[in-house]
């Protein structure tokens, strides 16, 4: 019984990191705040079905653009990562968020990006970090 429980606890600890970590993208559609910000994000966009829930994602990073901190998220389409995903900042003292999505067309060997809530003027920290997290970099 004594082996049963110590191995359950086991099986468990993964589950209890990941609860007191940051939020993959899944958990952060899920949150109200933050599933409310997301969805108005890619509410004008014509962007598959996965992105809804946000697909296979990672736990999320903070990183600090200008003085502000953010989430740095993303997540990409199931069973199929190379060819859709999408990252997004969200910095949750303003409530402000911004995005890219990246469709890559293997038959043309080319990367369609979409970004979103950025502007001409914006950082280019900011398209630099998203870019990067898409490509899986979270280290920014």
């Amino acid at each position: 019984m004594k082996n049963k429980l110590i191995v359950a606890i086991f099986a468990l600890l993964p589950l209890a990191v990941n609860a007191e970590g940051n939020p993959s993208l899944f958990d952060f559609v899920q949150g109200k705040e933050t599933g409310k910000a997301y969805k108005s994000l890619i509410a004008k966009r014509k962007l598959p079905s996965w992105v809804q829930d946000g697909g296979t994602s990672t736990p999320a990073n903070e990183i600090t653009i200008r003085g502000r901190k953010y989430l740095a998220l993303s997540g990409c389409m199931p069973h199929n990562c190379p060819s859709q995903a999408i990252a997004i900042l969200y910095s949750p003292e303003k409530g402000d968020i911004h995005g890219v999505f990246s469709e890559y067309d293997f038959t043309e060997e080319r990367q369609n990006l979409t970004w979103m809530n950025l502007d001409p003027t914006d950082s280019d920290d900011m398209k630099n970090i998203l870019f990067s997290r898409l490509n899986g970099d979270v280290s920014n």
